[in-house]
């Protein structure tokens, strides 16, 4: 009974004054009841880790499956905000709210709370290999925005953590909980466009290096915990905009914290032709930048199927190319060629992919069956890489070879020592 007491007490809800105004026009589901209402006891305990634009709308669809209890952010303003907006959220879902929300400056103290079951790392990417890994550590699941890590190396270091310390973890490359999508992917791996001869994959570019001017850093501001291991520049409003401003910050172009839309946009089309190459625990075997034989950037696969990174017209999105046919896919259309092909009704017979429509429920499900969900670490890591291999190639502008199984370029020191991150003292990156 001791025992039920404490669960109680530390899952104990209490309306505030904001959730008191959702409550004029709110039927919580806790009076409905019903099928897929989950009692607050049995809820899974998540903290934030990163509360900025990303999280105001994670906040919302984990909020809706689990308690939200804690969040950390090196901005006052912004943690303060994501309090709130958790608090309106969890109350519209349940009809009250925790009382014992806690907020942190260091996600290590964050990590350091027993009652955290699982972590939402929604930081710059260069924090991204850190936090997982002594987010796993620690004994937490994680499911961790895309691109997984900002470097080769600290992707692998991320994969062997989240193995070793047995963690499910979710790369939030939510497009693979999408119908639309996984059946594009069906399609070509069943052959219904014959063999596949090339896939084009349409994003960003790379970063370039960060050379903006330092401006005075704002006093709900603590920079040097926001630079953290990334190599220091000055505080800039492009690269942490006031909270104010409802824009996904700029740092993704730099390449001490992002690299640019290759790994940005590249981290979400890349994965998609990976899952339709089915090469999601490998990769290419060389990359070719644009020359005079190739227009775009190229890698080659060992079976000869190759995969450009180049504007196929049509925005973001990935085109596979068949000998039998072509399918386009997107956020904003889905398209073969055959046209039938869209409607094709797939039989128990034919090649099946994971299936996922909820890509937050999906690791909520994973943290409970101790399975892991649709977009592993492992994945997380390929894509990633694919990303990273194309950075490299674009700013050596050199053919390179690539060996998949030990993760490394063939006789390129140069291209090798690239592999790796910069990691500022005192920080350091042990599994």
């Amino acid at each position: 009974m001791k025992e039920q007491k404490n669960e109680m007490s530390r899952r104990h809800f209490l309306g505030t004054g904001l959730a008191a105004a959702a409550a004029l026009t709110v039927i919580p589901r806790h009076v409905l009841g019903g099928n897929g209402f989950m009692a607050p006891s049995d809820q899974i305990n998540i903290g934030f880790i990163g509360t900025g634009k990303q999280s105001r709308y994670l906040v919302t669809e984990f909020a809706r499956r689990a308690k939200v209890i804690a969040g950390c952010d090196v901005d006052t303003r912004k943690l303060d905000w994501f309090k709130a907006i958790n608090e309106a959220s969890q109350f519209k879902q349940f009809g009250s709210t925790t009382k014992d929300f806690k907020a942190y400056g260091d996600f290590r103290k964050l990590l350091q709370n027993k009652d955290i079951d699982a972590v939402v790392i929604a930081t710059p990417d260069h924090w991204h290999a850190i936090q997982v890994i002594e987010a796993a550590k620690a004994g937490k699941d994680v499911y961790c925005e895309k691109p997984f890590s900002h470097s080769i190396e600290e992707g692998r270091l991320m994969q062997q953590a989240i193995e070793k310390y047995k963690r499910v973890c979710q790369i939030g490359s939510m497009q693979r909980s999408s119908k639309g999508f996984r059946n594009a992917c069906r399609l070509v791996r069943n052959g219904l466009i014959g063999d596949i001869i090339e896939a084009k994959v349409t994003c960003g570019g790379p970063g370039i290096k960060c050379d903006l001017p330092t401006e005075p850093t704002p006093k709900n501001l603590d920079w040097e915990m926001w630079i953290g291991p990334a190599e220091f520049n000055g505080f800039n409003a492009i690269l942490s905009p006031p909270m104010e401003e409802d824009v996904f910050p700029r740092w993704r172009s730099y390449k001490e914290y992002g690299h640019g839309g290759i790994s940005d946009w590249g981290a979400h089309m890349f994965d998609i032709a990976q899952w339709g190459l089915g090469t999601d625990d490998t990769g290419p075997v060389a990359v070719y930048p644009p020359d005079k034989e190739r227009r775009s950037l190229t890698f080659v696969y060992d079976n000869g199927v190759t995969m450009t990174h180049e504007d196929y017209g049509r925005g973001a999105g990935v085109r596979f190319i068949g000998t039998k046919g072509v399918i386009d896919v997107s956020r904003g259309y889905f398209e073969t060629l055959p046209a039938n092909l869209v409607t094709h009704q797939f039989t128990d017979n034919e090649v099946k992919l994971y299936e996922s429509d909820d890509h937050y429920q999906d690791w909520l499900d994973g943290i409970r069956t101790r399975k892991q969900p649709i977009c592993s670490a492992e994945t997380g890591h390929r894509t990633a890489t694919i990303c990273y291999l194309a950075a490299i190639a674009y700013e050596l502008n050199r053919p390179l070879k690539w060996n998949p199984v030990k993760e490394e370029f063939l006789n390129d020191e140069e291209a090798n020592k690239m592999r790796s991150g910069y990691l500022r003292k005192p920080w350091t990156m042990t599994v």
